[in-house]
């Protein structure tokens, strides 16, 4: 108190505005991570794993996805 009145009479003191965004962002990595050790412990099909890695596909793009998926790897 007695440095504000000597040295800085005519500062005022304002306490600061903090804004926090929407959201927090997700992990970039975490999806594909998940997936795969879905995928390693067999408990998803194809069909989820390419819908939650492409949300903005349409069904015909899924299948064509899952088609060659399945194919590639040999289990069509």
């Amino acid at each position: 108190m007695l440095d504000r009145r000597l040295f800085t009479p005519s500062l005022v003191v304002e306490r600061p505005r903090v804004a926090f965004g929407d959201g927090v962002t997700e992990d970039p990595t975490s999806v594909p991570q998940t997936l795969w050790l879905l995928t390693q412990a067999q408990a998803a099909s194809v069909d989820p794993g390419v819908r939650i890695l492409h949300p903005d596909r349409n069904d015909d793009a899924v299948q064509a996805e899952v088609d060659r998926i399945l194919v590639e790897t040999g289990q069509q």
